[in-house]
């Protein structure tokens, strides 16, 4: 299954897809160069439900260059349907909704 990971792995979510140097999507103004809008949160909702809502600078939210930002979700004892949905404010307003499968391991 395409977006499945082994109970217990760290998942990376990010902002943008591509590489760092050569990144697709990510925070862009209208123009479409890079730029950091004045806040990024992260919401996710992990195997078990539970919702949490993440806003940079704090932890799991790492920049990984001007707007590219990743988050690394431990999947430990949360098997099941992780959602998550990247979000801004100010300048740069994106959003960015994504999901992936959480199974049992071998």
């Amino acid at each position: 299954m395409a977006n499945s990971y082994v109970v217990g792995a760290l998942v990376r979510v990010s902002s943008y897809g591509g590489t760092i140097a050569n990144p697709t999507l990510g925070y862009r103004d209208i123009n479409g160069n890079l730029i950091d809008p004045t806040t990024v949160t992260l919401i996710y909702r992990d195997g078990l439900g539970n919702r949490t809502s993440v806003t940079y600078p704090a932890a799991p939210i790492v920049k990984d260059g001007v707007g590219l930002y990743h988050a690394d979700l431990d999947t430990t004892g949360k098997i099941g349907n992780w959602d998550y949905e990247w979000t801004s404010t100010g300048t740069g307003q994106a959003a960015n909704k994504n999901s992936f499968q959480v199974i049992p391991g071998v």
